[in-house]
Order: structure tokens, then C-alpha cells, then sequence
């Protein structure tokens, strides 16, 4: 999966889903087993304890300010839980 389609979902499940911002957000969703799909940036602080967690997740290949952007956020964004995917079809390619 190129970052292309992972633009286009993300567009279309910021749009119609749900999703949370951060580690401390993920965290809570996790512990919730609410989290559908993570999407983790390379410098994300808490990589390896989110590696271990059994839910899909993609490594995105770039850091979170990258990650921000394609969320269309101005801020960094180490984590991506999404929680609904709305109209995306992200957690299908995934699998």
C-alpha cells in the first residue's frame, strides 16, 4: 500500500469515522478494545510497546509531523487510532 491510498482513506474516515490523536488516545482506545486499525509514525516515542499490541496497524514511513499533515493537521501526530472507518476501506487493505 502506497502512501497515495493511505491519503485517500484517510480522507475519506477523517471525514466519516472516527479516529484519536496521540499515544495517550491510543492507549485509552486500546484498553477500550475499541481500536480498529492504528496507523504508527516512525518516531513515534511508544513504537515497540504499540508493535506489541495484537490489532492491525501500519508502520507509516514517515514521521508524525508527515503524519499530521496527511491528517490535514497543522501539529504532530505520532499515532492515528482509528476507532471507525466511516466510508474508508483502510482496515480492509490492511488485512
Amino acid at each position: 500500500m502506497n502512501r497515495e491510498e493511505i491519503r485517500r482513506e484517510l480522507k475519506k474516515i477523517l471525514k466519516t469515522g472516527k479516529v484519536y490523536f496521540g499515544v495517550k488516545q491510543a492507549r485509552k482506545a486500546f484498553q477500550k478494545e475499541e481500536t480498529k486499525l492504528l496507523i504508527i509514525a516512525s518516531n513515534c516515542p511508544e513504537k515497540s510497546e504499540m508493535e506489541s499490541w495484537d490489532v492491525p496497524k501500519i508502520m507509516f514511513d514517515g514521521d508524525g509531523l508527515e503524519l499530521g499533515a496527511f491528517c490535514g493537521k497543522p501539529f504532530n501526530v505520532s499515532v492515528l487510532t482509528i476507532v471507525d472507518e466511516g466510508e474508508g476501506k483502510l482496515l480492509k487493505m490492511v488485512k
